[in-house]
C-alpha cells in the first residue's frame, strides 16, 4: 500500500526500498556478480549506478550504519564504536554502542515521519530502542547474539564421537566480531545411555534397543548479558529416545516432555528439521512464549556419535514497534528469527547453517511483503547481517592471499558465494515491491578483507613499549604506571592527570607523549614478518581529516594495514585486498536514477541518507553532514524543473 499524504508531485521518486548488507564491500559485492551468483545484485546493477562507497573509520557496524541512517559523521552523531569512551570513568570502562539513545543526530526513517510519510524497518541494523513514532520497526537490535529480545540462543547437544567442523586461523575479537561469545561453552553435552530401567513408557518400535539422552534448554543461554531480556531462566528438560526402525542400526530420535513416548513433541531422521512449535520458558519467575524447532544432524547406526541442533529460541512478541505488529506476524506470517546461528559457524555443519540462512532471509523478505501488503508506506529498509557473518568466517580463509589449505580456501570460497546468493534471493523478492516510482538503494555500512597475517593486538603493542603496565602476576592494568591505554578499536588514551580518574601523565607532557606513541607505532614491527602493521598514526587534532573529532576520540587515532587486520574495523575505509576491501557498497537504481553507469566521483556513507531525501523530496535529516549524489541522478536540478514547470502552468 502507498502513503498519498503529502506526497510532492514532483519528486522525481515516490517511495525508497534500502536494502542494507553488514560487512559487504563493494569489491566483493562486484566479484559475486561478475561469478554469476547474484543475478538480482546483478539486474540493479546494470540499470541503475554503482560505485565503491567512503564508509567511516573505523570500519564498524555502530558508526558506520547510524552514518548511513543520519547522513552525520560520528563525530557527530556519538555512536562511535562498540565499545565507546565513558568520560570521567577508568579508561578501561566503556558504553554499549548498540542504543539509538546516543545518537544526536535525526534517523532517517524520524525524518521521513516528520514529513508526514511512512517508514517500515524490517531488522534494521542499530535502531533499537525504536525511534519510530507513526512508522512500523520489527527487531533491529544487533549482530547476532546482539539482541534484547531472544529466549535463548542456540543450542547444540552433541554425544559419543562428535567433532566440531573448524576452518582454522585466526578468531577477531569481539571487540570487533560480538555477533558471537567467546566465553561460554558452544557445544551442550549429553551422555547416551540405554533406556532401559529409566522408567519409560510407550515406546516406539525399534530393532535395537532405545537409548536416551537428557536434553535441556536453558532460557538466556547464549545471549549477551548486558543485553538480556532476564537475569535467571529456568533450565527446561526434554527426553531424546533414539531407536532404530530398520535394519540397519538407530535412525530416529523422538524427543518427548516426559519419559513417555506418547508425550513427543518431534520424530526425526537423520538430516530432518521439525516444525516451527510454540513453547513457554520461565525468566525471572514469569512464563514467556517462544518458538522451538529442531535438526537431528548425526546419528550413527550404532548410537556412538549423536548432535541435535536447536537454533535460537525467539518470542512471539516484544520485538516490534507498536507492539501488536508481533501479534500480527505470528498470525499472518510465523515465526520470526534475529540470528540463524551465525555463532555455530564451525561448531555445527556447513549445510545446517546455510538451510537456516536462507529462512532467515526468507522470513525477512515475507514480513516486509506482508507489512507492506497491509499498511501504507513510503521507504522500506530491510537489512541482513549475513556478509558480515560470513567475513569472520570464510572469507577469512577464502582467498589464496591467506595461505590457508586448497580444500580451506575452496570450503570458504564456497561459504561466500553461498552467503551471497542467499542474500540475492531476498533480494529478489524485495524488489518486486518496486514500482516504476520506487527507487531501490542497496547498501553496506563498511567491508570485508581475507586474513593474511596474525592481526595486532594493540594492547600487546603498548604493554610491550611500556605504556601499559600490569600489576605483578595479573592481567589487572596498574593506573599508576600505565601512561596509554587502547579504548575501542582505534583509539589510545594518554593516562591524562586532571581529566582521568587515576592520571599520571602531566598536561604539560601530554603533547610530546602523543608523539612518543605515535613513533613508537611507526617503528613497531611484527615479529613474525618483520613489517610495519600501522598504515598511519594521528593526533586528535590530525584525526579530523578521518572525520574524527570530539572527546571521544583518542589522543592518538591508528590504522592497521589490511594484512595485520581481522576482517574489518582497524583498516581505512579505502583499502582494497584480495577478493574483499573495505568500500562500502552502493548500487541505487530506479525512480529518477540514471542507468547503467559506474559512477566516477566520490560516494560516501553520508551521502545516502541526503541523496534518498532528495529523490523523494523530503527535508534533509537534523545535523546532516553528507551531501546529494548529484552524479547518480537523471535529472539532478529536478527542483528547479519543478519550479519553472509550475511557473509555466501560472503564465498559461
Amino acid at each position: 500500500m502507498s502513503s498519498e499524504s503529502n506526497v510532492p508531485q514532483f519528486s522525481p521518486a515516490k517511495r525508497a526500498i534500502i536494502i542494507g548488507m553488514d560487512g559487504a564491500s563493494m569489491e566483493l559485492v562486484k566479484n559475486i556478480i561478475d561469478w554469476g551468483h547474484a543475478p538480482n545484485m546483478a539486474r540493479l546493477l546494470e540499470r541503475g549506478v554503482h560505485r565503491p562507497m567512503l564508509g567511516v573509520f573505523p570500519t564498524l557496524t555502530p558508526p558506520g550504519w547510524t552514518a548511513l541512517a543520519t547522513g552525520s559523521w560520528h563525530s557527530t552523531h556519538k555512536v562511535m564504536d562498540f565499545n565507546i569512551r565513558a568520560v570521567g570513568k577508568p579508561l578501561d570502562q566503556t558504553v554499549w554502542g548498540i542504543n539509538t539513545k546516543l545518537s544526536q543526530s535525526e534517523y532517517l526513517w524520524n525524518t521521513v515521519e516528520r514529513a508526514g510519510r511512512k517508514p517500515i524497518l524490517v531488522k534494521w541494523e542499530m535502531a533499537w530502542p525504536p525511534t519510530v513514532t507513526t512508522g512500523i520497526q520489527v527487531e533491529g537490535t544487533g549482530p547476532g547474539v546482539s539482541n534484547h529480545h531472544q529466549i535463548a540462543g542456540y543450542h547444540l547437544f552433541v554425544g559419543g564421537k562428535w567433532a566440531p567442523r573448524p576452518i582454522g586461523g585466526q578468531r577477531d575479537p569481539e571487540t570487533l566480531d560480538p555477533s558471537a561469545l567467546q566465553k561460554v561453552r558452544n557445544v551442550d553435552p549429553v551422555t547416551i545411555e540405554p533406556a532401559e530401567g529409566k522408567g519409560w513408557t510407550e515406546l516406539p518400535d525399534s530393532t535395537q534397543p532405545p537409548r536416551e539422552v537428557e536434553l535441556t534448554i536453558r532460557p538466556l543461554a547464549r545471549g549477551r548479558a548486558s543485553m538480556s531480556r532476564g537475569k535467571q531462566g529456568t533450565p527446561k528438560p526434554f527426553f531424546g529416545l533414539i531407536y532404530a526402525t530398520g535394519e540397519n542400526g538407530y535412525d530416529r530420535v523422538r524427543v518427548c516432555r516426559s519419559r513417555s513416548g506418547g508425550d513427543a513433541v518431534v520424530d526425526l531422521g537423520v538430516g530432518n528439521w521439525s516444525d516451527w512449535w510454540l513453547d513457554t520458558f520461565e525468566i525471572d519467575g514469569a512464563d514467556v512464549e517462544g518458538y522451538v524447532k529442531m535438526k537431528l544432524i548425526t546419528l550413527t547406526p550404532t548410537a556412538d556419535a549423536f548432535e541435535l541442533f536447536v537454533p535460537q529460541i525467539w518470542p512471539r512478541e516484544g520485538y516490534t514497534a507498536p507492539a501488536e505488529i508481533a501479534q500480527e506476524i505470528d498470525q499472518e506470517v510465523g515465526p520470526f528469527l534475529q540470528n540463524p546461528a551465525r555463532d555455530a559457524l564451525g561448531v555445527f555443519d556447513d549445510d545446517t547453517y546455510f538451510e537456516l540462512l536462507e529462512f532467515h532471509h526468507q522470513r525477512l523478505a515475507d514480513v516486509a511483503k506482508y507489512l507492506t501488503k497491509t499498511r501504507e508506506w513510503d521507504v522500506l529498509m530491510v537489512e541482513t547481517h549475513a556478509p558480515d557473518y560470513t567475513s569472520h568466517f570464510y572469507l577469512s580463509q577464502a582467498d589464496e592471499v591467506s595461505g590457508a589449505p586448497p580444500e580451506t580456501i575452496q570450503r570458504c570460497r564456497e561459504g561466500v558465494i553461498r552467503t551471497y546468493a542467499s542474500v540475492d534471493r531476498m533480494i529478489g523478492r524485495l524488489i518486486e515491491l518496486a514500482d516504476d516510482d520506487t527507487v531501490v538503494l542497496v547498501c553496506s555500512d563498511h567491508g570485508g578483507t581475507p586474513n593474511q597475517f596474525q592481526a595486532v593486538d594493540i594492547a600487546k603493542v603498548l604493554e610491550e613499549t611500556g605504556f601499559i603496565v600490569y600489576k605483578d602476576g595479573t592481567r589487572e592494568i596498574d593506573w599508576s604506571k600505565t601512561r596509554a591505554v587502547n579504548v575501542g578499536l582505534v583509539h589510545i588514551f594518554i593516562n591524562l592527570k586532571g581529566r582521568e580518574p587515576d592520571g599520571i601523565v602531566d598536561p604539560t607532557d601530554y603533547e610530546s607523549t602523543q608523539r612518543e606513541l605515535i613513533d613508537v607505532l611507526h617503528a613497531y614491527r611484527d615479529s613474525e614478518t618483520g613489517k610495519s602493521p600501522f598504515t598511519l598514526a594521528l593526533t586528535n587534532a590530525d584525526a579530523e581529516m578521518l572525520n574524527l573529532s570530539g572527546e571521544l576520540v583518542g589522543d592518538v587515532v591508528y590504522a592497521l594495514r589490511p594484512e595485520f587486520d581481522g576482517a574489518h574495523g582497524k583498516q581505512l575505509p579505502s583499502v582494497s585486498f584480495g577478493i574483499g576491501g573495505q568500500h562500502s557498497t552502493f548500487i541505487l537504481s530506479g525512480a529518477g536514477v540514471r542507468k547503467g553507469e559506474a559512477l566516477q566521483r566520490q560516494v560516501r556513507v553520508v551521502d545516502v541518507a541526503p541523496t534518498i531525501c532528495y529523490l523523494l523530496g523530503l527535508p534533509m535529516p537534523q545535523n546532516v553532514e553528507g551531501g546529494v549524489v548529484y552524479e547518480a541522478l537523471e535529472d539532478p536540478n529536478w527542483h528547479l524543473t519543478a519550479i519553472e514547470k509550475l511557473t509555466k502552468d501560472d503564465d498559461e
